[in-house]
């Protein structure tokens, strides 16, 4: 896999939603944990037990799912 660097202390899955999302727009621990199985979220796995370090599931999360929008033509900039 590549070599990871962890920056932060590790926390459970719980506890990684918590941390990285407001309460109204959390997604589930089934989805959380069907990312981790697809290994799309970076986690630690010791033993059976799996931490994540939140610094770096925002990092995979924000460089996997950014949607950057189309620029526009400069000739069409601030024509109204």
């Amino acid at each position: 896999m590549g070599e990871m660097s962890l920056s932060g202390k590790l926390v459970n899955a719980s506890q990684l939603l918590e941390q990285l999302f407001a309460a109204e727009c959390k997604p589930s621990l089934r989805w959380l944990r069907s990312q981790t199985k697809a290994k799309t979220i970076p986690h630690v796995r010791i033993g059976h037990l799996v931490f994540f370090d939140v610094e770096m599931v925002r990092a995979a999360l924000a460089g996997r799912n950014t949607v950057r929008g189309r620029m526009m033509p400069a000739a069409t900039r601030g024509a109204a």
